[in-house]
């Protein structure tokens, strides 16, 4: 359990020293979500640092079973352990969650949808290929699971606060600067 949270951290940490590396650079970073402006990146670069605080003091709050083992319990004690536990991973998710999106805010709305268009051009091919070989269940379901993926990304994109004309124009491709 212990080397998990470990993980986790280690994993949250590596993700801000990126983002703080990329917000220093000379114009703020270049293209993505460092094109934000300073007050913008400050307030996410804040609120991570904020989440993480919070998911240190979690984990080193956590009970432990003091030499115990789970199957030498009571029944009692066995669910309210599983009670607690199960109280904790939720509220472990809740600072995970939060984290992400500030993450995904400091990435931007651009780098968001460029990650998004990437991942469903496979999806889109495999359809392609489903429909000339006129497999219309197995194009039925991968047109199901883009669909959800565009709703997904949708809510997400709606959360930080684009609108759906923003996110059209994000979709498009980039024209070539000369």
């Amino acid at each position: 359990m212990k080397k998990n949270v470990v993980l986790v951290i280690v994993a949250v940490v590596l993700i801000l020293a990126v983002a703080w590396s990329a917000f220093g650079q000379a114009g703020g970073g270049g293209r993505g979500g460092f094109g934000m402006n300073r007050e913008a990146q400050t307030k996410a670069i804040a609120a991570l640092q904020e989440q993480v605080a919070k998911l240190k003091a979690f984990i080193e709050q956590a009970p432990s079973m003091q030499g115990r083992n789970f199957q030498d319990m009571s029944d009692e004690e066995r669910t309210k352990m599983r009670e607690e536990f199960t109280k904790r991973r939720e509220e472990q998710q809740k600072i995970m969650a939060a984290i992400d999106q500030q993450v995904d805010a400091l990435k931007g709305g651009r780098e968001l949808a460029t990650a998004h268009t990437q991942a469903l051009a496979p999806l889109k091919d495999l359809l392609a290929s489903a429909q000339k070989e006129n497999a219309k269940e197995t194009a039925g379901k991968i047109e199901k699971l883009i669909a959800d993926r565009q709703k997904q990304f949708d809510d997400k994109m709606a959360a930080m606060g684009y609108t759906p004309e923003q996110i059209e124009r994000m979709m498009q491709p980039r024209r070539q600067q000369n």
